[in-house]
C-alpha cells in the first residue's frame, strides 16, 4: 500500500510541472477505462515486486500515452530491474529528468539505474545530489541512497581486483528457465540438486493468468540428478511437498535424505518445515519442533550441520541486530531444536544477512548479506568458525562470484570443488537463475567424504548407521542409508572415528577410521555387507578382495586414510607411475638428530600397506631441511674454534651440515621400513638438505614446508 500511495504522489508530481513534448501522440489503442484497468494493473504488480509483468504494462501505457511521464518513469525504473534490458533505464530516466529538473526523487533513481549497469562515480554523483536536496517526504529514502554510495564504493574496490581463477557460469537448461530457478542445494557429493522453482509449471498455475514474471506464480519444490556429468531435466518432488501455497526448498542434509522446506500458511510470516526420504518418496514436511519458529517472525533459510545436531538459520526475531540476522539452534534429545544463539556481529549487520550454508568441513559458513562490504543488494560472504565456536570477521567472495546484483543461497560441494547460488543479472536468461562456480581462489576443505552403499545378503538395504568418535566414545552422529538404494554418505573432519551399522533385525556391524593426519579433502568408497549365513562372509571376502585389488590399479586413487576390522573395506590408492612424489605427513625426529619419534609410526606404516600392495615399485626416501640461519650462534662457534667467521664460511658448513643430517634421516626411514618387512632393494636414502626448497625461508610457515620427507617411484623392480 506504501508503494501505490507513493506512486500517486509521485503522479501528482510529475503532473504539476509544465512540461513540453515533441513527439506526437500516437493513435489511441485504449479506452480510457482500459488505460485505468491497465494502470491499477501495473502498480498492482509493481508493489508485488513483479517488475517484469509492470514494465510491460507501464510500457504498454507509455506507448498509448508518451506525453505522461508517470508511465514513461515507471517505465524506467521497472527497467532497472529487467537484466536484459537495465541498460536503457538510463536513457529513459534522464529523459524525464530535462523535462523536471527540480524533482529530487529522479536523482535517486537515476543514482540506482547507474549503479545496477556498473557506472559508480555516475551514481554516486546523484545519490549525493538527492541527499543534498532531500525533502520531508523523501527522508525515508534517505538511508537507502546512503547505503548504495557505500555499496558502489566497495563495487569500484572489489571488481577492480576481479578473481579470474573463480569461473561463474550460468548452468542454463535444463535446470534454468524463462521465470526463477533459485536457492539450490546439493547432497555433499553432488548427486542431487534440490531448488525452489517460481514459474508456469508451478502447482496451480492453471488458475492464475499467464504472466511473463514468476510473482504471479506460488513458490514449488523440483529436483534434477546428476547423471553422467549433467543434470537431468528437473521434476517436482511430489505431491507430499508441493501445495497451492508457497512451498520452497531452503537446505539439504549432506546425505541427501532431510530437506528442510520453507512453508507460508494460515497467515503465519513463514516457518522451517522437514522431510525425510524414504526410498524415492519424500515425506509430508513437518513443522519443526523447539524454538526456531515463530509466530511472529519469518524464518526462511537454514542450513545443517554435517553431524546433523546444528542447524544455522536466517529469522527477523525481535532481538536482533538488523532486519534478518543469522542464529543457530541445536538439536536435542527429543527431536526439538533449542538453545537459540544469534552469531553476533562479526556475522551480522544492521542490514538484512541471511542464507546460511555450513560446508561439511565443519566449520566453514558462507553466507549472503546486504551489510559488510556488499557491492549492492546481496553479495555472498565467508568467514570461519574458530575454536571457541565464534565466527571470523566476513570476507566478500569477490567478482566475478558477487555482482551489483543479487547474490544468494552458495552452496558448495564437499570437495569444495564446485558451488551453486542464485542470482539475476545479465547473465540471466530467467529473473533468478542457478549459477555453478568451478572454484579456483577458495580455500579448500580439511575432510574425507565417505560414500558407500549398505547390503544385506547382497540386496540394498536401509538402515542405521551411529558414528563414535573413538577416543572420547561419544556420538558424533546418527545416519542412515536409503531404504531402496542403501546409499548413504558422511563427512568426517579431523579424528579418530567408529562406525556401527544396525539393520532393523538387529544385525550389527561396525569399522572404524583414522583421519587424525589428513590435510586435504579425500574421498573414502566403503561397502557394508551383511548375511544372514555366516558362511557367506568368508565366500564373499576373497571376491571382495579381488574388486579391491582391481581398483588399487586404478590411475588416480588415494591412500590418505585407512580402515580396519571390516574385510569389505575399499582403499583408494594414488597412482604409482614413476615419477610420482608424495609427501609424508608427522615423520618427526628429536631436534638436530636423526632418530625418528615414536609418533612418525601411523605415517610410516600407511607407507608400508601401500608397498605391499604396490609389491613391484622401487622408492626412494628424500628428507629436506630448511636454510635457516642463526648467525649469532655460529659466530660463537667460530670464535671458540679460533677462526674467522664470514658468511661464506657459515653457508658452506651449514650445507654441508644440513646435507648430512637430511641424509642420515632419510636412511633412518629406509632402515624403519627394511626392519618391517620391506626388502633393502626396493629402497634408496637420499638426503638434500636445504638444496630443493619448496617454499621461502623467510617465514616459520615456509621453513615448515622445507622441512619435510618424501618418498618418489623410481619404478619397477
Amino acid at each position: 500500500m506504501k508503494t501505490i500511495l507513493r506512486l500517486l504522489t509521485i503522479t501528482l508530481l510529475l503532473t504539476s510541472f509544465p512540461f513540453v513534448i515533441n513527439a506526437q501522440e500516437e493513435e489511441t489503442k485504449l479506452t480510457k477505462k482500459e488505460a485505468n484497468n491497465l494502470l491499477a494493473k501495473a502498480e498492482e504488480n509493481f508493489e508485488n515486486k513483479n517488475y517484469l509483468d509492470a514494465l510491460d504494462e507501464f510500457t504498454q501505457l507509455h506507448e498509448f500515452k508518451p506525453s505522461d511521464l508517470y508511465y514513461k518513469l515507471m517505465m524506467g525504473i521497472c527497467l532497472t530491474y529487467d537484466p536484459a534490458q537495465k541498460n536503457k533505464a538510463i536513457e529513459v530516466i534522464e529523459q524525464v529528468k530535462i523535462t523536471n529538473p527540480e524533482y529530487n526523487i529522479l536523482n535517486f533513481y537515476l543514482g540506482k539505474a547507474y549503479a545496477v549497469n556498473y557506472s559508480f562515480d555516475k551514481a554516486v554523483s546523484h545519490f549525493n545530489m538527492f541527499l543534498a536536496n532531500i525533502s520531508g517526504e523523501d527522508i525515508e529514502m534517505k538511508g537507502i541512497a546512503e547505503q548504495m554510495i557505500k555499496n558502489c564504493s566497495n563495487a569500484k574496490d572489489i571488481l577492480s581486483d576481479t578473481i579470474k581463477e573463480n569461473i561463474v557460469e550460468n548452468i542454463q537448461f535444463p535446470i534454468n528457465s524463462q521465470y526463477s530457478e533459485y536457492v539450490p542445494v546439493i547432497s555433499a557429493d553432488e548427486s542431487v540438486m534440490i531448488f525452489t522453482y517460481r514459474g508456469i509449471h508451478s502447482k496451480g498455475a492453471e488458475d492464475v493468468d499467464q504472466s511473463m514474471g514468476s510473482e504471479a506464480y506460488m513458490e514449488d519444490v523440483f529436483v534434477s540428478y546428476k547423471e553422467n556429468g549433467a543434470w537431468t531435466t528437473p521434476v517436482s518432488i511430489g505431491d507430499n511437498i508441493n501445495t497451492k501455497n508457497h512451498d520452497a526448498a531452503i537446505a539439504l542434509s549432506v546425505d541427501g535424505q532431510t530437506l528442510f522446506i520453507y512453508k507460508s500458511e494460515n497467515n503465519n510470516m513463514g516457518d522451517i518445515y522437514v522431510s525425510h526420504l524414504s526410498g524415492g518418496s519424500w515425506s509430508r514436511p513437518t513443522k519443526l519442533k523447539g524454538d526456531i519458529n515463530s509466530n511472529k517472525s519469518w524464518e526462511g533459510s537454514a542450513s545443517l550441520s554435517a553431524n546433523g545436531k546444528v542447524l544455522y538459520f536466517a529469522s527477523d526475531r525481535e532481538g536482533g541486530l538488523g532486519g534478518r540476522d543469522i542464529y543457530k539452534a541445536e538439536l536435542q534429545a527429543d527431536g526439538s531444536w533449542s538453545n537459540i544463539q544469534n552469531l553476533g556481529p562479526n556475522v551480522n549487520t544492521i542490514y538484512n544477512d541471511d542464507a546460511p550454508f555450513i560446508h561439511p568441513d565443519n566449520k566453514t559458513l558462507y553466507f549472503s548479506s546486504q551489510g559488510h562490504s556488499s557491492i549492492g543488494g546481496y553479495d555472498i560472504f565467508s568467514s570461519v568458525m574458530d575454536e571457541y565456536g565464534g565466527f571470523s570477521s566476513p570476507v566478500n567472495m569477490g567478482y566475478p562470484i558477487n555482482t551489483v546484483d543479487d547474490n544468494r543461497y552458495f552452496v558448495m560441494a564437499a570437495n569444495g570443488k564446485t558451488g551453486y547460488y542464485s542470482g539475476g543479472g545479465e547473465n540471466s536468461i530467467g529473473e533468478e537463475d542457478i549459477f555453478k562456480i568451478t572454484t579456483g581462489k577458495i580455500e579448500k576443505p580439511v575432510l574425507a567424504l565417505l560414500v558407500g552403499k549398505v547390503y544385506y545378503n547382497d540386496v540394498p538395504i536401509g538402515s542405521s548407521m551411529n558414528l563414535y568418535k573413538q577416543i572420547e566414545g561419544e556420538l558424533e552422529g546418527t545416519f542412515k542409508s536409503n531404504s531402496k538404494t542403501g546409499k548413504y554418505v558422511m563427512a568426517l573432519t579431523k579424528g579418530n572415528y567408529k562406525i556401527e551399522v544396525e539393520l532393523e533385525s538387529g544385525e550389527i556391524v561396525s569399522d572404524s577410521v583414522r583421519l587424525d593426519d589428513i590435510v586435504e579433502y579425500i574421498e573414502l568408497h566403503k561397502d557394508f555387507r551383511i548375511y544372514s549365513d555366516s558362511n557367506l562372509i568368508t565366500h564373499k571376502a576373497s571376491s571382495l578382495q579381488d574388486i579391491l585389488e582391481a581398483e588399487l590399479k586404478k590411475e588416480g586413487k588415494t591412500i590418505d586414510t585407512l580402515f580396519t576390522d571390516n574385510i569389505n573395506s575399499e582403499i583408494k590408492l594414488a597412482s604409482m607411475d614413476e615419477g610420482r612424489t608424495i609427501s609424508l605427513n608427522n615423520i618427526l625426529y628429536g631436534f638436530n638428530k636423526s632418530t625418528l619419534r615414536p609418533e612418525s609410526s601411523v605415517e610410516l606404516d600407511r607407507l608400508i600397506v601401500i608397498l605391499k600392495e604396490q609389491d613391484k615399485i622401487k622408492i626412494e626416501i628424500s628428507s629436506h631441511t630448511d636454510a635457516s640461519r642463526d648467525v649469532e650462534a655460529a659466530k660463537r662457534s667460530f670464535k671458540r674454534k679460533g677462526l674467522v667467521y664470514t658468511k661464506e664460511a657459515h653457508d658452506a658448513k651449514s650445507k654441508a651440515y644440513n646435507q648430512q643430517l637430511s641424509q642420515r634421516r632419510a636412511q633412518s626411514v629406509v632402515d624403519y621400513l627394511i626392519k618391517n618387512g620391506i626388502s633393502k632393494d626396493r629402497l634408496v636414502a637420499k638426503g638434500y638438505g636445504e638444496e630443493k626448497p619448496i617454499a621461502t625461508n623467510d617465514t616459520e610457515e615456509g621453513r615448515q614446508l622445507n622441512r619435510r620427507t618424501e618418498f618418489k617411484v623410481l619404478g619397477n623392480k
